[in-house]
């Protein structure tokens, strides 16, 4: 018999507006310091402004503009006969959307508009017709799995 603790999945709980788990899951991203209220301020703050310059609903704002970031493949370094290999494999979903939640409030921090809504709410537009730098990572990340198709097959 095992001897290790189990790992329990934390619940996460759907936002009080929206009532979806996606919005909460982004709010927990842009959380510091446990502070939730302010995080929930910024986003809804910058989706509801997005919805108005935009005109279309705010959720499925929100989805359209993580799908296209979720990045496809992964690339993991690999030390094989001295040489490393940049391997690219396959993610899931949940893990796709860690990635493009991340480079959403990554490339936000790095603009420079003031304040942090003002730098979501760009990233956000940005994204939304595809020339921002998180859709420039995801499209990196696509020429680095081309050009390393050859070592798919090696196992990490």
């Amino acid at each position: 018999m095992s001897r290790k603790k189990r790992y329990l999945k934390t619940i996460i709980f759907t936002d009080p507006r929206y009532g979806s788990y996606l919005i909460s899951k982004f709010i927990n991203y842009i959380m510091k310091n446990g502070k939730k209220q302010i995080a929930q301020k910024i986003f809804y703050y910058s989706i509801n402004l997005i919805s108005i310059k935009l005109k279309k609903k705010c959720f499925f704002l929100l989805k359209k503009i993580l799908f296209n970031v979720i990045p496809l493949f992964e690339i993991k370094k690999k030390k094989i006969g001295g040489v490393n290999y940049n391997i690219p494999f396959k993610i899931n979903l949940k893990r796709g959307l860690m990635f493009a939640m991340k480079w959403i409030i990554i490339n936000a921090k790095k603009r420079n508009e003031n304040g942090f809504k003002n730098k979501l709410v760009g990233e956000f537009i940005d994204t939304y017709y595809n020339n921002s730098s998180s859709i420039k990572q995801k499209e990196n990340i696509i020429k680095i799995s081309e050009q390393n198709k050859a070592y798919s097959n090696f196992k990490l």
